[in-house]
Parts: structure tokens; sequence; C-alpha cells
């Protein structure tokens, strides 16, 4: 067709049985040979076309990976997505009242008026995804602290205080195009929630097996109002314990059933207007290689709790069991559906056993994975993690002779020292330790007349 004008140009088609209209706007449609009617020489012709295509428009050689630089690395999925993602693809997430269910009228049942099945399946989104803490001092204390427990076989816990603020995926600036050159826009809706972790608060407690209870704290209200004076906040609870065996069927062994329970009325504490909650964990076990663990209890774990429908099984303290409460009729207590006991999968077959009320199982999917790592670009809140947890006077005066060349702003750099500053100072101080907690916890200089106020206090206590 070398000489011929465009104008002049026609193809014609005989003889074809049908031909099926495809929609341009579509992306990348593509059908089996099967479906095209052919006729007799078509399937030369296209293997012809084929080879002159190849020769025309060589492969292009693909990039080779270089794993020098981490952030190159190709992103992994995770069994959890944000909770921003999973809003956006399925919209809020619904947790049953089972409180609801119990407190209903027994006449006149519907099928909708049961609780419903519990099947084993994990959470698909998570409330909180990353725990940076942004000085591993206030962890090597902690860890410290622990000794005593960890003699006896025994854990400790303490809360975890900080802020959170969202965190971007820093796979936002890669993979930018797609195989048409196209460009992509990152979806900055899923991006995630960063707890970043300043210090850790050691309450009063007593250890007991295989966890630990929380007894009456009289500095409750001093400490969360210091904190809130420092722009900070519960986040998490912290435990320190031994490292216990491998499950042979590959379930978790870091949370007892009786922890758990704990974390969950703990979440339900710290929830927002539709019980859910950024509230988590983080587990120390004690092993040659240390290395913190994230967990949080599911939104159907915190139903169940405060419905008060699970509980621990004696002898077995990585399983939980439920229970029918008081006065309640046998018959509407909601089913679970778990592995059959010689899976070996840890839980990710499909589920295909009924259990039966009392009956004790694996909690694993009542369970959500939180990564915890150090913090790279947080600045530190505190300089010193040294002040004991219940310090007086006398520690006061070895702690500032420690620090006596530093100025005020780096003396009162410790989160300890600062919530047990009220006491010390007096209930007639109560104002300037607030205002020593914003200045500290804003990273702001003391006014003058807090300045002269500590001049009174170290001269009248010799703690110059």
């Amino acid at each position: 067709l070398t000489g011929i004008k465009p104008t002049q140009q026609s193809i014609v088609f005989n003889d074809i049985v049908s031909r099926r209209r495809s929609d341009v706007t579509q992306k990348d449609q593509k059908e089996s040979l099967s479906s095209v009617p052919l006729r007799t020489g078509d399937m030369l012709l296209l293997v012809e076309n084929e080879k002159i295509r190849a020769k025309a428009e060589p492969k292009k050689e693909e990039p080779k990976e270089t794993t020098s630089s981490s952030s190159k690395e190709k992103a992994k999925k995770g069994p959890h997505m944000t909770i921003k993602a999973f809003k956006k693809a399925s919209g809020n997430p619904v947790i049953p009242d089972y409180e609801s269910f119990f407190q209903a009228s027994s006449k006149q049942r519907s099928v909708n008026s049961y609780a419903p099945n519990i099947h084993w399946k994990l959470q698909r989104y998570r409330h909180l995804d990353l725990y940076a803490f942004a000085d591993p001092s206030c962890l090597k204390k902690f860890y410290r602290n622990s000794f005593p427990e960890l003699k006896q076989n025994l854990s400790r816990i303490g809360i975890l205080f900080g802020r959170y603020v969202e965190d971007i995926n820093p796979l936002a600036d890669q993979n930018l195009y797609d195989d048409l050159n196209r460009e992509k826009k990152w979806d900055y809706d899923a991006n995630g929630v960063r707890a970043d972790v300043f210090a850790i608060y050691e309450p009063p407690q007593q250890p007991v097996k295989n966890g630990a209870r929380f007894l009456t704290d009289p500095r409750q209200e001093i400490v969360q109002g210091m904190a809130e004076a420092m722009g900070l906040e519960p986040v998490g609870m912290i435990i320190c314990k031994k490292k216990a065996k491998a499950n042979p069927k590959g379930f978790q062994t870091y949370l007892t059933g009786k922890e758990l329970l704990l974390l969950a009325k703990l979440q339900s504490v710290f929830s927002d207007e539709n019980n859910f909650s950024r509230f988590g964990c983080v587990v120390l076990e004690h092993s040659d290689m240390i290395e913190p663990v994230g967990l949080a209890a599911s939104d159907t774990c915190m139903a169940l709790e405060r419905a008060e429908l699970l509980d621990t099984v004696k002898g077995a303290p990585y399983k939980l069991r439920t229970k029918l409460p008081e006065g309640a009729d046998p018959s509407l207590m909601p089913h679970i559906f778990i592995p059959k006991d010689d899976d070996v999968s840890g839980g990710r077959h499909t589920a295909s056993e009924k259990l039966s009320t009392g009956d004790p199982f694996p909690m694993d999917f009542l369970t959500v994975k939180i990564i915890a790592t150090q913090s790279r670009g947080t600045k530190k809140l505190f300089l010193h993690h040294d002040f004991p947890v219940q310090g007086g006077m006398k520690e006061l005066k070895n702690y500032m002779q420690r620090y006596s060349n530093e100025g005020f702003a780096k003396k009162f750099s410790d989160f300890n020292l600062l919530i047990n500053l009220p006491k010390m100072m007096g209930d007639k101080q109560t104002e300037t330790c607030v205002e020593i907690a914003k200045c500290i916890g804003f990273h702001e200089e003391f006014p003058p007349k807090v300045s002269n106020e500590l001049d009174t206090f170290f001269i009248k206590n010799q703690l110059f």
C-alpha cells in the first residue's frame, strides 16, 4: 500500500460469524482464543503477527533489585490493614453488643435476636499499627526493674505513655508508575496510626501466676494530670516475663489468657464512643535475644469481655473458655468454631469444630499483631531515666548531685521525677509542678517565676 493514499484504504471483513464490541474505556480487556471465532488461516496470521511484533519491540530488561537499601525492598502484605483502608473498602466495622442479646426479652424471639456465632478468623484491620520507642532507655530501665519478678518466674507490667500520630507509609514515594507508564497517586487515606512512646509508668501491682494484678494507685490522678500537662496519654501496656516454650501446633505463647482479659478490659477503659480502642500491649520476653512484640485484643474479644462471657482455663494458661452469665438462658450463648484438634497449621486452615460452653480454645484469633520498633525520626522527650519510681527527698538529693552541672530544663527532664514532684514540693506548689511539666513536654524555657520558686525550693532543701 505504498502508493495508495490513506483515504483510499479500506478493510473488508467477509464471512465473520460474530464480532464482539469492546469498550475502549475499560482497562486491559483480554479474551481467550477459544471465545473468538476464527477462520481457516487466521491462526497462522496470528502467529506471524506475534513474531513481527516481537522483533519490532524487543523486551526491556528489568532493573536488578538491590538489597543495599532497605527502603527499596518490596512491601510485604501483613495479616491486618489500617483502619482507614478498611473503612474505605468495607465501611465502618460492626461489632455485636453481646450484652444486649442477654438483656432482651425472651418472649417472641426472632432469628436476629440471638447472638451471632464466632468463627476462627483474624480481624482484618487494626486501630494501632506501630509502637515507636523514641528512646530505648525507658525499656532498659523497665527490664532491669523486672529482675525480681523474673527470678520467681513471674511477670511485671507497666503503662506506656506517649502520643498518637499519623504514620505515613515510607513506600509512598516508590512504585509511582504502573506497567503502562501511567502515574499512580498514593492513597493517603490508607495511612496508619503510630504511637510514639516516651515513658513507662510502673503502678502498684501484685505479681500472680500467669499474669499480674493492678493494685489501688493513690497517685493515679496526679500521674494522669502531670502526663496531660506534658501532652502525653496512656497508649498501651507493657509486660516483661520469661519466654515460654513454643506451642507444638503453632499457637501463640506471648499472652496468657489472664493477661489478654486484662488487656481487653484496659482497652475498654481507653476507648471512644464506638467502643474502638487504640490501646495495645508490648511484650518483653526474657531470653538471649530480647525483641519487643506488639499485640492488642480484637474488637470481638473486647465485646466478649464486656459481656463477661470469657474466663481462664485452669492448667492451660494460653487458652480461654466461654462461660454463661449468672441467670442467663443457655440457648443464647454464641457458638465458637475453631480448627480441629489434629490441625497443626496454627489456625490458618478452615475452622470446622463447634465448641460447647466451657470448652477451652486457643485465643490467637482474638489478638491483633502490632509492629514494635525503635523510632528513627522522633525526638526523645526525656533526657534521663534514672529517678526511682517511688522516689523521695533522699533520692532527689542524689539525683541533683549527679546532674549538678545541668540547668533546670535538663535536670527535670525525667518522667518519674516529674510525677513525684508534687509530693515533694507540697500541695501549695501544684501549679508550679504543672508548669514545669508543660515546659518539659513541649521543650519550652522555664518562666522567671518558676525558676525563682525552684531556687527557693532548692535552697530550703539544700539541693544545690
